[in-house]
């Protein structure tokens, strides 16, 4: 496999883009052209209810999503005055080269687009470069052309390095001044580079596309050019078996438009061939040289004792006197640079059989097709038996991730976790544990499912719980979410409801002021309902409850420091502290009367009651305001004539006549 094969980032985005368009809006979604060069990828979006149309003509209604090759700004005109919601997937590296090819022609430069006049791609960029805007397909195109003061030359994204450069080259000969765009996307240019580096080290090459995709025939163009036999196919039906006959290493790429299930597909193919190959013995199965026949065909699966380990292959002993050779590309599933760390001398490894003899007469052998084929038997077995298995994430790709179980299973984001999944990437290198839910050995096809395993694991521990728990009891639990009715608590596979009431004996205005969340805590079971699955939580039961001890700390007559808590039309509630309060009469606010308390208190005020009576059985406190302030004035009073002597000759009644008259009226 190519290092770089597949998706790039922009056709990533385009059908990300895509998803959510479809899945967002109930009106009907347009893509203007195919989203990307991909028939199989635009039958899928077609299910998904993404039409590609041709052209705008007879369309009124519905989102249009412009595909990742970019159009002309015209139609971006046309798309608005139709009143369309339009919704741009233009690939980052084309609409760079549509800026650079508007701006340079803005400042006079002549403008050359380097790449195919036909593909969509450069005719938009013809269309923000403007009329006088020039294509070049090949190097000796150029000299076709006049001279000009000053040139800019920009590159179709999927167009070929060394070609760009020959036509710049060129180029040079036609104006003063020539600036070069280099706008060719680096991931084309890396996938191009690596086709070339594994078709000169491979017997054949398959490169996977669409067959009206530029970057994928560029792609066939370039493993073409090592002479190494290349074949350009759409899907895995386009393969045959004659092409890989005696073929030792068989490489594959993939072009930027081409879906990973789709790859995923044709490898599949490719390994099942080696499955499928009728055994029949080659003409020079006995060996004459040796003195003793080797006793295995093409295909089988023997055992080989490594004997030595080298930088590119390794040496084993596979009886019959005879050693066979593991090239490093079948050395293991994953690409490794050296042997170094994936066997040891002495290790008793199987092994498949590429070839009883190569033309040396050795034996060319396959640990990494052995492994795959007991990997698929476990994956089998997994599947019919339910069996839980566990897989390390290699990477996310659109929908899901890709996990590796010694092959490469698919899990969709759906299946990932119980509940949504807003952030795939922190899974990346994670390990996790699932079941195989669907499997397709044919099409190299399996659907993993860590939610299944969740659910199964939480239906489990529900029914343990549900068995165990009784009320009055203190358990464990974790905050898991908080919202303005109190906060949901995970006592062990179960979320109980802790009520706001239920938090703390004073007043909660947001559970939020009290708990976090992730916040580990201890709750008191209140109440189970086994039948509709719900557990009643409680916090304050953790600690003492103020009022068993109101009846020894409040006393009738008392006069106490408090905070109104809340006002009513009867009267209002003082807080005398955190879970008592009590109730101060509309009576007992005022010496005169009181239409309504909020005209003579307010929330939050401090103010200082006389206690009536106290029914700490009931929870009830009852007190006055007005009583705690004649109470007040009347030690002022007392205290003044206690500091003041009656020696003057002025009588009690002539120096306080105001201050009794006043006393007496209240």
């Amino acid at each position: 496999m190519a290092k770089q094969a597949g998706f790039c980032f922009g056709v990533k985005k385009a059908l990300e883009i895509a998803q959510s368009v479809s899945q967002a809006t109930e009106e009907k979604v347009y893509t203007l052209g195919p989203l990307i060069h991909n028939p199989q990828a635009v039958a899928k979006l077609a299910q998904e209810g993404i039409t590609s149309i041709e052209s705008l003509a007879g369309i009124n209604q519905g989102e249009i999503i412009i595909r990742s090759h970019g159009v002309v700004p015209q139609i971006l005109a046309a798309v608005t005055a139709k009143g369309l919601k339009i919704h741009d997937a233009t690939c980052p590296f084309v609409k760079k080269a549509q800026q650079l090819a508007r701006e340079h022609a803005e400042e006079g430069y002549q403008v050359i687009i380097a790449g195919d006049p036909d593909h969509p791609e450069v005719q938009g960029i013809l269309g923000w470069a403007g009329a006088g805007a020039l294509v070049v397909e090949q190097p000796e195109k150029v000299n076709l052309l006049g001279n000009y003061d000053k040139i800019c030359v920009v590159a179709q994204t999927t167009q070929s390095l060394e070609k760009f450069q020959q036509i710049v080259g060129m180029l040079n000969s036609k104006a003063k001044e020539v600036k070069v765009c280099n706008t060719i996307c680096s991931a084309t240019r890396k996938r191009q580079e690596a086709a070339k580096e594994l078709a000169q080290k491979s017997d054949v090459m398959i490169v996977v596309g669409g067959k009206n995709s530029s970057n994928t025939k560029k792609l066939a163009q370039v493993c073409t050019s090592t002479g190494t036999a290349t074949y350009h196919v759409e899907d895995a039906g386009e393969l045959e078996a004659d092409w890989f006959t005696g073929v030792s290493q068989a490489g594959v790429t993939a072009g930027a438009s081409t879906p990973d299930w789709l790859l995923e597909e044709v490898i599949g193919k490719m390994a099942e061939f080696n499955q499928e190959e009728t055994k029949q013995e080659e003409s020079n199965q006995e060996e004459t040289t040796t003195e003793q026949t080797l006793a295995f065909d093409r295909g089988d699966i023997i055992t080989g004792t490594v004997v030595q380990i080298n930088e590119k292959d390794v040496l084993v002993d596979v009886g019959g006197k005879s050693e066979g050779i593991i090239p490093i590309s079948e050395l293991s599933l994953k690409d490794i640079e050296s042997p170094a760390g994936e066997v040891n001398i002495g290790d008793v490894v199987e092994l498949y059989v590429i070839k009883t003899e190569n033309e040396e007469g050795v034996p060319i052998l396959s640990k990494r097709r052995a492994d795959r084929l007991k990997t698929w038997e476990k994956v089998e077995q997994a599947h019919a038996s339910g069996e839980v298995l566990e897989g390390k994430v290699e990477q996310v790709v659109k929908g899901g991730l890709l996990v590796d179980i010694g092959l490469r299973g698919f899990m969709p984001a759906s299946l990932i976790e119980v509940g949504y999944v807003e952030n795939m990437e922190e899974y990346v290198d994670k390990i996790l544990r699932f079941k195989v839910v669907e499997l397709d050995r044919e099409k190299n096809k399996i659907i993993l499912s860590q939610k299944t395993v969740l659910e199964q694991e939480a239906t489990k521990m529900r029914e343990n719980l549900f068995t165990t728990l009784a009320v009055g009891q203190t358990v464990k639990g974790i905050v898991r979410r908080l919202t303005n009715f109190g906060a949901f608590v995970d006592i062990g596979g179960v979320d109980g409801l802790l009520h706001v009431s239920e938090l703390s004996w004073g007043r909660v205005n947001n559970p939020k002021d009290i708990l976090t969340e992730g916040e580990q805590i201890n709750v008191y079971v209140l109440g189970i309902d086994k039948d509709k699955g719900k557990i009643s939580l409680g916090l304050k039961q953790l600690t003492n409850n103020p009022w068993q001890r109101a009846a020894d700390k409040y006393r009738p007559g008392q006069v106490i420091d408090g905070k109104v808590a809340r006002i009513v039309s009867f009267g209002v509630f003082v807080e005398i502290e955190p879970g008592v309060e009590g109730l101060v009469h509309i009576s007992q606010l005022a010496r005169e009367h009181v239409n309504r308390p909020e005209d003579v208190v307010a929330v939050g005020q401090e103010v200082k009651a006389k206690v009536l009576d106290v029914d700490a059985a009931n929870e009830r406190i009852s007190l006055s305001i007005k009583e705690a302030a004649g109470d007040v004035k009347d030690k002022e009073i007392e205290v003044f004539m206690e500091k003041n002597d009656n020696t003057s000759g002025i009588t009690l009644g002539e120096l306080f006549g105001d201050i009794f008259k006043e006393a007496k009226k209240q």
